[in-house]
């Protein structure tokens, strides 16, 4: 049975910000093509939810995994309810750490 993907309410304005630093950048064809593959990555973390580096210094229980490039996707595990906890997504170097800290 696959976990579910639970986000943070500030993970919207995540990609959203990552649309626009991608799409002034680079274009936002690109900017899209990268959103969809950060969607997928998470969407794999249904069926595969323990993928990804433990980070427990930063955050008890904290994963990160790393798509589309230069994206870093932090969350957090619940074996009992089958349930993963997006806590933030960054991108090129953001700041994940102090986003994680503010949010947990």
């Amino acid at each position: 049975m696959p976990y579910e993907v639970v986000r943070h309410p500030l993970v919207k304005s995540d990609l959203l910000n990552i649309t626009i630093f991608i799409g002034e950048y680079a274009g936002y064809d690109l900017a899209e093509a990268k959103i969809e593959q950060i969607e997928k990555t998470l969407h794999s973390l249904t069926d595969f939810p323990h993928i990804g580096n433990r980070r427990d210094e930063i955050y008890k229980d904290l994963r990160i995994a790393i798509s589309a490039e230069k994206a870093v996707i932090c969350f957090t595990v619940n074996d009992e309810t089958m349930s993963i906890f997006i806590v933030c997504i960054s991108y090129a170097g953001a700041d994940w750490q102090a986003r994680v800290k503010e949010r947990g």
